[in-house]
């Protein structure tokens, strides 16, 4: 039995799944309709490998997102539903999984700003392309300079962005939150990373790359245009124009 001082959350930061399941399980039952404390939960039961609870509060917290409009949320959720699927499946014998596979999502994806011009066989194309990526606290998740070949979406957690300062300095622009991306001009382009981006907290993607892209682009080529007419009226918030602002402040 876990030290009263200890929680399910700090357990499960631990990898600790099994010994954080009832105590996530006590406290999910005290907060039924929050979903961060039934994400956790599901995470927890995943680990333990009580698999199939876990892809039912996957998909609880997934649509409890989805009707409150969290459209990036709602699909990191779904996407962890997924591998789980998956994982059950490889297990399986072949027979008795070939041919079959799970719809991403049991309702049309829901709008956001990010794909509410696409319609619903595109955004489900581009949706399939995305792959979660987790990070823990400190992680850097690109660097300055480097080339980069894919952008990301933040499911959950917390991101902080720096760029080089004079001297070698290393000055700090902003903090990202859930929904908020980043790294889609050096995807679009080509160009090299303009900033150093690591996760402030544990932070969950979705991440994008190029390559998968263009599988979906190879279909649907009017993918490109929406994603570039989204960048330009986000262009206000995002990196580049960050770092822009600092430039004409010095």
């Amino acid at each position: 039995m876990a030290d009263e001082s200890e929680s399910g959350a700090s357990l499960l930061a631990r990898k600790e799944y099994a010994r954080a399941v009832p105590l996530l399980k006590r406290d999910l039952d005290k907060y039924q309709s929050n979903p961060r404390i039934r994400l956790q939960y599901a995470d927890a039961l995943a680990g333990a490998g009580e698999q199939l609870e876990a892809i039912a509060q996957y998909e609880r917290t997934a649509k409890y997102y989805e009707d409150n409009g969290l459209t990036v949320q709602s699909i990191a959720v779904a996407k962890k539903a997924e591998k789980v699927r998956a994982q059950i499946s490889a297990a399986q014998p072949k027979e008795a999984t070939e041919g079959k596979s799970e719809p991403l999502f049991s309702r049309p994806v829901p709008k956001s700003p990010l794909f509410e011009v696409l319609t619903e066989v595109e955004r489900d194309a581009l949706i399939r392309e995305m792959d979660l990526e987790s990070h823990d606290e400190g992680s850097v998740i690109i660097s300055e300079g480097q080339p980069g070949a894919s952008m990301y979406i933040i499911g959950s957690g917390e991101v902080k962005v720096y760029t080089h300062g004079p001297g070698g300095s290393t000055l700090y622009l902003a903090k990202l939150g859930e929904g908020d991306f980043f790294g889609e001009v050096s995807m679009l382009t080509g160009k090299p990373r303009t900033a150093t981006i690591t996760a402030s907290q544990r932070t969950e993607l979705l991440r994008l790359d190029k390559e998968k892209l263009d599988n979906a682009l190879a279909k649907y080529p009017g993918i490109r245009k929406v994603l570039n007419e989204f960048y330009q009226r986000r262009a206000e918030h995002t990196v580049e124009a960050m770092i822009e602002s600092l430039k004409k402040k010095g």
